[in-house]
């Protein structure tokens, strides 16, 4: 987390910064965190791919659930 946060210090309007911050924030139980990193790449970013997936994450996590399963995991270091 340490790392994120100076990342997001140094560049705060980077969406792929606060994306991976927003990650981070989500494995370590910080989900109003995470929502609004992730809501912060939605306005950020022009891949609709990538809109459709985080909007995805916050639904999940609004919902109380969590969206980072084994598999979405992997799905997430292959790219």
């Amino acid at each position: 987390m340490d790392a994120c946060e100076k990342a997001v210090a140094l560049e705060p309007d980077s969406g792929m910064i606060l994306d991976s911050r927003g990650l981070a924030r989500a494995l370590t139980g910080n989900t109003a965190g995470a929502i609004e990193d992730f809501q912060a790449f939605i306005n950020w970013t022009d891949s609709d791919s990538g809109k459709e997936q985080r909007q995805g994450w916050i639904d999940a996590l609004k919902a109380g659930k969590d969206p980072f399963t084994k598999e979405e995991i992997e799905s997430l270091l292959e790219e």
